[in-house]
């Protein structure tokens, strides 16, 4: 188990992620949930849960040190742009480095954007080079963004998203991790969309954390 300082050192951390994206609170609060979810029907033990759910709240920590104008940005990003808001997960790593209990949570941070066919950033890992728990978070993020709603579309169907990753399965994600989230039924994944995220966060010890 985790000290009461060291869950207090993860609370600072997220909230500085929160004042300086206040975009993220919510999406951080799901993807923990969703992963945390896909974590408990993988059979993690419950250290890798915890290092999952320390990593997939603190996945965009990297984002306290991209510039504001391309950070908050109305606008589609320049390639420019892109090219230094894709330095966030190494950013992540930075901060996170020397956090000693947060070692492997730090993997999440800085692979959630590799790919299972090599070809995400920043190294270009695949396969089971990724690490098991940032594969597993992958699958979680995108399922977020994906039904959640944005200023220009609405959110789409889970039946929909559901379908767009099966389709990339074996492509950006991992196949065992895709098949997993399908054989979770409908409801489970809208009550974790819908948990109050104060009462699940730090409860390691259940089946069913944040």
């Amino acid at each position: 188990m985790y000290t009461h300082d060291e869950r207090a050192t993860v609370d600072a951390l997220a909230a500085t992620l929160r004042i300086r994206d206040t975009e993220t609170q919510g999406h951080s609060e799901r993807v923990v949930r969703f992963s945390s979810l896909l974590g408990r029907e993988l059979a993690l033990n419950p250290a890798q849960m915890k290092s999952l759910e320390y990593g997939s709240l603190l996945h965009d920590i990297g984002k306290i040190g991209i510039p504001d104008a391309i950070l908050h940005k109305p606008g589609p990003l320049t390639t420019e742009e892109w090219t230094r808001m894709r330095e966030h997960p190494l950013l992540g790593l930075k901060v996170l480095s020397g956090v000693g209990f947060l070692d492997k949570a730090s993997r999440v941070v800085v692979q959630h954007h590799e790919r299972w066919d090599g070809k995400g950033y920043p190294f270009g890992l695949a396969g089971t080079e990724i690490d098991r728990n940032a594969r597993i978070f992958a699958v979680a993020d995108a399922f977020d963004a994906m039904i959640s709603d944005r200023v220009y579309r609405a959110g789409r169907p889970f039946a929909e998203a559901t379908e767009e990753l099966t389709r990339r399965a074996g492509q950006q994600f991992d196949p065992e991790v895709v098949e997993c989230f399908t054989g979770i039924p409908q409801a489970e994944w809208e009550l974790a969309r819908q948990c109050r995220p104060e009462r699940k966060i730090y409860r390691h010890e259940y089946s069913f954390s944040h």
